[in-house]
């Protein structure tokens, strides 16, 4: 498929090309999320992950005036000024990597998230929100952002079907980001692996080769 081989350049990094090829095929979402978790796994085991452990603090550091913003208007802007303000200082720190900008987006869409959600979430809430907005924010950036027309094209979808898979992916992302927060936010130096598979294939058997298969009814 020549055209699937030039967005396969556009690929860097282990593990993407295997969410692109599934991404182009009828596969279940649960097995490409699967594959978007080996993904991340292998970037965040080949980068520091410091920084995005410092950022989620500040997070949690603002997120936790929220209930104090829901007595007394004017708290969540501040608080999220200050969400801003110190992960930019993050960033500049760092020399604004790609990990850093990207847990910085996350932080301030997880801030948003649980703002209008109206309830308290807890730290492991936050920890799996903030996570799986990193991860769809590298998928994003590492894959579909240069494949995406290639997608389109494989899998035979127009745009507000590939907009509404890319949705689907992403909500089944939730599960596993609160497996992967656990090692990549609490654990310092922690190895940090893809969790249990959610797509699990069905063994081939003998019993299951030797099954007749269905005989269709000839219309009439």
């Amino acid at each position: 498929m020549p055209d699937g081989d030039r967005f396969e350049r556009r690929l860097r990094g282990k593990g993407w090309r295997a969410v692109y090829h599934l991404g182009c095929s009828s596969a279940p979402v649960e097995a490409v999320v699967d594959k978007i978790m080996g993904a991340v796994a292998h970037l965040f085991r080949a980068e520091n992950t410091k920084i995005v452990r410092d950022i989620y603090q500040e997070l949690q550091d603002a997120s936790q005036l929220l209930v104090t913003a829901r007595l007394r208007e004017g708290v969540s802007e501040q608080a999220f000024e200050q969400l801003i303000s110190a992960t930019a200082t993050l960033k500049d720190d760092v020399g604004c990597s790609e990990l850093a900008r990207f847990a910085d987006r996350a932080a301030q869409r997880t801030f948003i998230e649980a703002e209008k959600s109206g309830e308290r979430w807890d730290d492991a809430t936050l920890k799996q929100h903030f996570t799986q907005n990193l991860i769809w924010g590298l998928a994003e950036r590492r894959c579909l952002s240069v494949t995406r027309e290639g997608i389109m094209e494989s899998a035979k979808r127009d745009q507000a079907s590939q907009l509404a898979w890319e949705s689907k992916v992403r909500d089944v992302l939730l599960g596993p980001s609160r497996t992967m927060s656990k090692s990549l936010l609490t654990q310092i130096n922690a190895l940090i692996r893809a969790p249990k598979r959610l797509f699990q294939p069905k063994a081939v058997t003998i019993e299951t080769l030797n099954q007749s298969l269905p005989v269709l009814e000839t219309p009439r």
